[in-house]
């Protein structure tokens, strides 16, 4: 099988769980590292209520009926933390700390692994490309593009938390068609999160390769309204024999 992609010139792809996982065991390390550092700032930690405010930070863009899809602010929702967990207000300086533990955590577990630049070499040759990812510190994800040694690759890095919305918000998708001076149909994009990439990237006129390789934490089931991705991938290793190359 092969997708259609007369009149694409660019392919976008969300980062996490996408091009590089960021499932449990990454998450888990990320936690242990904030928990060891919120400890060295304010004291012992009641793990129950840091694991409701970390879940409740996760899922915050989505909640509300319907949801507003705004990404939070990273330092508010560090600091709203502390307040939750510890009832006090931090200062500037440990919040700071605070942001470099989280940014550092997040690049330190991200992983490229080596087929993921063999096949964005190979897409190159034909596609302009692109990211644009749900994340709350949009410096932490350019530090881990840089880091991995991915950055080359993409003319435009698109991120929640610079943008202030959250895929699948139309604004989302707005901020990189802009960027790259594209029509929606001009663009392929591939992500693994059913609400944030197929359904947002579908209704902003996007074609839309599903990634199902890893369930994402942000987990949404279809609904019956949804709208259908154009085709599905396990592995990216599949993704140029289905664009024909």
């Amino acid at each position: 099988m092969t997708l259609d992609v007369d009149g694409v010139k660019a392919l976008v792809f969300d980062y996490g769980n996408t091009l590089i996982a960021f499932g449990r065991q990454q998450i888990d390390t990320f936690d242990a590292a904030l928990r060891g550092a919120l400890e060295r700032e304010f004291g012992p930690l009641d793990t129950a209520a840091y694991n409701a405010r970390r879940n409740a930070d996760r899922m915050a863009p989505f909640t509300g009926d319907p949801p507003a899809f705004r990404e939070s602010d990273v330092l508010e929702m560090t600091a709203g933390m502390v307040r939750e967990v510890y009832c006090v207000t931090p200062d500037s300086a440990a919040l700071d700390r605070l942001l470099r533990v989280r940014r550092d955590t997040f690049v330190s577990v991200v992983r490229a692994e080596e087929h993921v630049f063999t096949v964005l070499d190979r897409l190159r040759e034909r596609f302009r490309l692109g990211i644009l990812s749900n994340y709350p510190d949009g410096a932490a994800i350019r530090e881990s593009l840089d880091e991995t040694g991915l950055a080359a690759y993409f003319e435009r890095v698109g991120v929640s938390g610079d943008i202030g919305w959250c895929k699948p918000h139309p604004a989302a998708f707005k901020d990189v068609l802009d960027g790259m001076g594209l029509c929606p149909e001009e663009i392929l994009f591939i992500g693994d999160n059913w609400l944030a990439d197929v359904q947002g990237a579908r209704r902003a006129g996007m074609r839309v390769v599903h990634f199902r390789r890893w369930i994402p934490p942000e987990h949404f089931e279809p609904q019956p309204d949804d709208l259908p991705s154009h085709a599905e991938i396990m592995h990216l290793e599949e993704l140029p024999a289905l664009l024909g190359l």
